[in-house]
């Protein structure tokens, strides 16, 4: 019966509108999964999906148990997080510029694809995880669509994140796909790959550069 249904159905409607518009417009998430995708091939653009989708799925309970707006009320806490954040993807881009003037990339690699394709998820979940941007957008949307008559806000906050986490996720799986079989037959130029490297860590270095540039002027 609607009455016992943990969220409204109109505002459900509405707000999976705007998730869907939300999850087509190109982010850093988006690009994340593209850039995998060109180096490890579709196993990468899915292992890097996934990884962001289990990243959001931490964001959904954190939001669900109230401590997505503690850290956005606690000024010190807001800002460590962005730092990590920025850190991180700084690191990630320095690693892939160091692989492109060193040109790592030789038949070896294939005998490390399960290894590689686990620290690809393992830094999607992480780079999710620690982007600031996804904590905001939790709180300032899904509060929203609730309707505390129903009861269980917390409930619904979840099931709320769900639904576009799952659209998300979709969305980049398809994208990695995609971008996967495209890439299938330059990934054996090492030319290629030496460039992809190089711009795939430029844009990482340049977002945490970005991150942190935007945390110090927040102060």
């Amino acid at each position: 019966m609607l009455p016992d249904m943990p969220l409204d159905p109109s505002l459900a409607a509405g707000f999976l509108a705007a998730a869907i518009v939300m999850t087509l417009i190109p982010g850093p998430d988006t690009l994340f999964v593209l850039g995998k995708a060109m180096t490890h091939r579709a196993r990468g653009g899915v292992a890097a999906a996934l990884g962001i989708g289990s990243g959001a799925m931490v964001h959904a309970l954190a939001a669900a148990l109230g401590l997505s707006a503690l850290i956005a009320a606690s000024e010190p806490a807001f800002a460590a997080v962005r730092w990590l954040g920025a850190l991180y993807l700084i690191w990630i881009g320095i690693q892939s510029l160091r692989a492109s003037l060193a040109g790592q990339h030789d038949a070896d690699a294939r005998g490390s694809a399960s290894l590689s394709i686990g620290v690809v998820f393992r830094q999607a979940a992480l780079t999710n995880i620690s982007n600031v941007k996804v904590i905001v957008f939790f709180l300032a949307m899904l509060p929203q669509f609730v309707d505390p008559a129903r009861g269980h806000v917390g409930l619904q906050l979840f099931l709320l994140g769900c639904i576009f986490n799952t659209l998300e996720v979709v969305y980049l799986i398809a994208v990695g796909l995609l971008a996967g079989r495209a890439s299938s037959w330059l990934l054996g130029r090492r030319a290629f790959r030496r460039v992809l490297d190089a711009v795939a860590g430029t844009l990482f270095v340049g977002l945490g550069l970005r991150l942190m540039l935007s945390a110090r002027g927040s102060h």
